[in-house]
């Protein structure tokens, strides 16, 4: 008798006969697997949709630049998000190069630091002035 018919005629390996795949070993590799083929992807779904949460927030102040080319009325909305940098000159879109160089000069007067204003004030305003300037060649 060979040792595969001994331990088939044994009683105490019966059950091992009996038991099926997966075993403890193989199953917890296939959860980990699983877990892998699908975790990835919904994983990136979710990046996905948190950056697309992102896209659609920026979207709206994209949306207020381009009301202005496209109708001369501004909606209500739009209206109450002007740029910071037009908010610091205190001007309105539309707007044009002339009137962002009078209103910067017109604020260097009080923020300039030779004049007694304060240098991170008068930085800040000088980043405002660039950035109006460009809104406004556009």
């Amino acid at each position: 008798m060979s040792l595969f018919e001994t331990i088939n005629a044994c009683p105490l390996f019966a059950d091992y006969r009996s038991r099926r795949w997966p075993d403890g070993i193989d199953a917890t590799a296939l959860m980990i697997y699983v877990a892998i083929a699908f975790g990835l992807p919904v994983l990136g779904h979710w990046l996905l949709v948190l950056d697309y949460r992102r896209y659609l927030r920026s979207l709206r102040r994209a949306l207020v630049l381009v009301s202005h080319v496209v109708s001369p009325r501004t909606p209500y909305w739009a209206r109450q998000d002007q740029p910071p940098c037009l908010q610091a000159l205190d001007l309105k879109m539309p707007c044009t190069e002339e009137e962002v160089l009078a209103a910067y000069r017109k604020r260097v007067k009080t923020l300039h630091p030779d004049r007694g204003g304060n240098l991170q004030q008068f930085l800040r305003l000088q980043k405002h002035f660039e950035q109006a300037m460009y809104l406004a060649k556009k």
